[in-house]
């Protein structure tokens, strides 16, 4: 027996299991990268390429990072090492978000930016109270709905879709309350970064290939070779233009923006592409300070987060609607129980983005009595004893849908808790990828596309709906948007969990479900943030779902009655912290490459 199994014949099979089992293990590999990447198929009617596993997927390769003292998550890793910088060069929980934003600016720029703007929630120990601040962009005085009536692309793509930034008033009003360095300093480790270049992260390669960049002199520059090819990821970018506008950003301070030098050259670079964006606009745009939603959950959590027109009041009501339900890790045990807790969690979604189309700007629309119904427990009662357990329902009017809102497009986010015990929680966007496909040509930063998430009475949806009438355009209004920045803070006022998205509309169920997993199911901060997530928009009507959820589970939403679909593009992207008595434990989401840095 010993000697066959050295006999020459038996040799070569054991060195093909091995060169089988490799070839599997690549396999696997190259399948785990195309489902993070969206890239899957459907090849006929319900054919899905690859099929839905029987399985739960393995762990994703992102870190669960344990921490004693501060922690810092940001799509961009050379990003949030600089905020964890901040915070041990004395920098408090504020500091550090802010000088974590400027560097996510360059290398996020398809994300987010200077050009673009903000929803900030902000949880101050001390005083045990949260804030949240308003840095959304706005319509310019010029804007009038017959602007874009020519083609739906317009708001989109050019110049028109352009409206007034509130990033850096943003970061003016946010270090002016609660700062502690000078501006200066959180600025120059991102001026270093910038003119040091950095390697192109994967996500920001394929997002050049989702708007055209290529009309623009600067993105020309940085992301394109002489053969007229895009780079890859890996590639060096410098975005010296950018770099320069940063040195004088630290110099002068972030008002220089609004009302110096920078003002003129903006509104100069704008009108140039032919956008109606004005000094005037600049001058006049103030961020705005306002009360932040509070929900409050089981076993003593308060959440808080965004007001209109951020989406907060929405995640605070479907959390209220599904806190009735009493949640524990008994409720997805099994397929059974699993398809039975998906199921309501549908049907919330459902109910809460028919309200969605209800939202506008508080300055605009008086919403008083809607956010008051959303934020009540009784009210949330109500309409969980109106979810049927059995069965769905797949007309939009049934859940109060009558007119539409916009999907929306790609978003950066930030979580930081710092030693102090405080907490920010901010997500911030340019809106579609690389915001209009323009830069402002002189200070290097990309151009947001925000106007394209306002309502037009001359557009309908597939479904022939009207947009919504209290987020139609008007002059320095503020369109609604799906960013829920969250605190979750214990029964103690002590911070437990700050958690938030990027994701245009998928962003508030995103948030809710990892909110869930954490708290009721007793995930552990990772095993939620890797988990396949479902959506429910109410429009179109049907749930989509992330590659992941296991075919069992989609076989039983379908015998409820639920239309679904798996997504095949781009997906929600979570940064969360959670926080326990002697731990903060940090995950960033795999779908796009994140990462946590933090103090022990």
């Amino acid at each position: 027996m010993v000697e066959m199994l050295f006999t020459s014949d038996v040799e070569p099979r054991i060195k093909i299991s091995y060169i089988l089992i490799g070839i599997v293990a690549l396999v696997i590999i190259c399948l785990a990268v195309a489902y993070s990447l969206g890239i899957f198929k459907r090849t006929g009617k319900n054919i899905l390429v690859p099929p839905n596993p029987k399985k739960s997927l393995p762990p994703s390769a992102s870190r669960l990072h344990v921490f004693s003292k501060a922690a810092v998550c940001a799509d961009g890793p050379p990003c949030a090492e600089i905020g964890r910088n901040i915070l041990k060069e004395g920098g408090n929980a504020v500091d550090a978000t802010i000088a974590t934003m400027v560097c996510n600016g360059i290398f996020t720029m398809q994300s987010m930016g200077l050009g673009g703007g903000f929803l900030m929630t902000i949880y101050v120990k001390k005083q045990n109270k949260a804030y949240t601040l308003n840095a959304r962009e706005k319509a310019p005085l010029k804007a009038k709905p017959e602007l874009y009536k020519a083609n739906s692309n317009i708001s989109k793509h050019g110049a028109l879709a352009i409206g007034i930034p509130g990033e850096l008033m943003g970061y003016y009003e946010a270090h002016n309350r609660f700062g502690r360095l000078n501006f200066s300093k959180l600025v120059e480790p991102s001026i270093e970064f910038c003119f040091n270049g950095y390697k192109m992260s994967k996500h920001q390669a394929l997002s050049l290939h989702l708007n055209d960049v290529t009309n623009d002199t600067n993105l020309r520059e940085w992301f394109m070779k002489k053969d007229g090819s895009f780079k890859k990821a890996g590639e060096q970018v410098i975005p010296r233009r950018l770099c320069e506008t940063l040195k004088i950003l630290a110099e002068k301070g972030p008002l220089d923006f609004y009302k110096g030098s920078l003002a003129d050259i903006v509104s100069e670079d704008i009108q140039a592409l032919g956008g109606i964006v004005t000094k005037e606009d600049l001058e006049k745009y103030t961020a705005e300070w306002m009360d932040p939603i509070h929900v409050k959950l089981m076993n003593g959590y308060s959440l808080y987060s965004v007001p209109p027109p951020g989406s907060g009041v929405l995640l605070g009501f479907i959390m209220n609607i599904l806190n009735n339900y009493n949640f524990t890790a008994e409720n997805i045990k099994d397929d059974r129980h699993t398809i039975s807790t998906y199921h309501r969690i549908i049907e919330a979604l459902k109910y809460a983005y028919a309200r969605r189309t209800e939202l506008g700007d508080t300055n605009f629309v008086d919403i008083k009595s809607l956010i008051d119904n959303l934020t009540d427990v009784n009210y949330a009662k109500e309409i969980q004893r109106k979810i049927n357990d059995t069965g769905t329902n797949n007309e939009p009017e049934y859940y109060g849908g009558v007119v539409y809102n916009k999907e929306e497009h790609g978003t950066a986010h930030i979580s930081v808790i710092s030693e102090e015990g405080d907490a920010v929680s901010v997500t911030s966007s340019v809106n579609i990828y690389f915001g209009c496909g323009y830069t402002s040509n002189r200070t290097g930063f990309v151009l947001n596309s925000v106007m394209d998430d306002f309502s037009f009475p001359f557009f309908k949806n597939y479904f022939k709906l009207p947009g919504s009438p209290n987020n139609k355009l008007e002059p320095e209004k503020r369109p609604i948007s799906s960013m829920s920045p969250a605190i979750i803070v214990d029964e103690n006022k002590d911070v437990k969990l700050v958690v938030g998205a990027s994701g245009g509309s998928k962003i508030t169920s995103s948030v809710a479900e990892v909110i869930m997993r954490t708290l009721w199911f007793g995930e552990n901060l990772k095993q939620a943030v890797d988990a396949p997530r479902i959506y429910h928009q109410l429009y179109p009507m049907k749930v989509e779902y992330d590659y992941g959820i296991t075919q069992n589970i989609i076989e039983g939403l379908e015998k409820l009655g639920h239309e679904t679909e798996r997504t095949t593009g781009a997906t929600s992207i979570i940064c969360a912290l959670l926080k326990t008595a002697q731990k903060i434990f940090a995950n960033a989401d795999y779908r796009k490459g994140g990462e946590v840095f933090g103090i022990d």
